[in-house]
């Protein structure tokens, strides 16, 4: 069961994750033969390091804090920017890599806490312009799964009342955990998933067929080995649906995500 991409924003009890999870799945088989995005997804959101300009040729932001805490960029460079880019009617995204050099679960945890209670403070109208976190979760950042799975449900719990669209996605590493691990990682996340080579392709896709969770917001990176290095091979290649959940908030549209380095 996944959080819908193309539900209205956030899960607000178990009824309704069922409801949505449902929709997800529907939305899936709806979308086309396998091997491609279907509709392919137009709509871009593009990294920009806390304190940087709205992204050329984007459409929506995603602030780019990497681990924050005890490595580059501070919470409230991070918070500052996402608030500044929502005040002035920017679609945006707040992203946060976990990383264990960084600091412990508990402090990204009190960081990931902080930066949601700036932002509904000091952000007008972030229910519709800010669409929660996006956490970068890879093995080799030095946190187990559980660990991972831990710091996951606590980011449910603290965005689930947040009005409107924020919730939150995991540009995970798809390939880096044995299938039923990515599975159990993923929560009631929308999936962010890094398409960087086959292999990465191999299991966002057989995480779709294995458990139906196939509406994604691919993650794409102009520095990827060919052919991944191609957005439209990328898109091309991942079976199921785009995500779409703004579409009550952002106006209606398929999305990807292009990683770029911060």
């Amino acid at each position: 069961m996944s959080k819908s991409a193309s539900g209205t924003g956030r899960l607000r009890s178990s009824a309704r994750l069922v409801t949505v999870a449902i929709a997800a799945i529907a939305v899936a088989c709806l979308a086309g033969p396998a091997g491609a995005q279907s509709p392919t997804p137009t709509l871009q959101m593009k990294d920009v390091a806390p304190g940087h300009s709205f992204p050329s040729g984007a459409n929506a932001v995603v602030v780019e804090g990497l681990g924050s805490l005890n490595c580059l960029y501070s919470q409230s460079s991070i918070q500052t920017s996402t608030v500044s880019f929502i005040n002035n009617v920017r679609k945006t995204v707040t992203e946060i890599s976990p990383q264990s050099g960084c600091g412990s679960i508990g402090s990204y945890e009190s960081l990931l806490n902080g930066i949601k209670n700036y932002v509904e403070a000091n952000a007008n109208n972030p229910g519709t312009y800010w669409a929660g976190f996006m956490l970068d979760e890879e093995p080799g950042f030095g946190f187990s799964a559980s660990q991972l799975e831990t710091l996951n449900n606590y980011t449910e719990n603290i965005m689930v009342n947040t009005p409107g669209l924020s919730w939150y996605f995991q540009e995970d590493q798809p390939n880096g955990w044995v299938l039923s691990t990515y599975n159990t990682i993923l929560g009631f996340s929308w999936p962010a998933p890094q398409v960087y080579t086959g292999s990465m392709n191999s299991a966002v896709n057989s995480e779709c067929s294995t458990y139906g969770n196939c509406t994604n917001l691919v993650t794409f990176w102009a520095g990827a080995p060919a052919p991944y290095n191609s957005l439209s091979y990328t898109l091309s290649h991942v079976n199921g649906a785009p995500w779409s959940a703004a579409s009550s908030y952002w106006g209606s549209g398929y999305w990807y995500n292009v990683f770029v380095a911060a």
